[in-house]
């Protein structure tokens, strides 16, 4: 269980227009991350994948929305913002 991923997903679940998110793989990265940080990785028709990461824990979280590119960009900095 990592928390600021439980929180991230709560708060992205409150969002207009995101329909639904999960979680992907997790694994170890290479490098230390410092803090809590979310990078969106990819994007296939209406599902985001982000990676979040915190020291060498990278966790992914697939998100299904209907939000464009720069609103969901958005909604990540607004939910990065309340967890941190």
């Amino acid at each position: 269980m990592w928390p600021d991923v439980e929180s991230l997903i709560k708060e992205l679940e409150q969002i207009e227009g995101i329909q639904s998110v999960s979680k992907g793989r997790f694994f170890l990265g290479p490098g230390l991350a410092p803090t809590f940080q979310v990078y969106m990785a990819s994007m296939f028709e209406n599902q985001y994948k982000l990676l979040a990461r915190s020291e060498n824990k990278v966790q992914e979280v697939i998100v299904e929305a209907t939000l464009g590119k720069e609103d969901m960009k958005s909604a990540i900095l607004n939910c990065t913002n309340r967890v941190e």
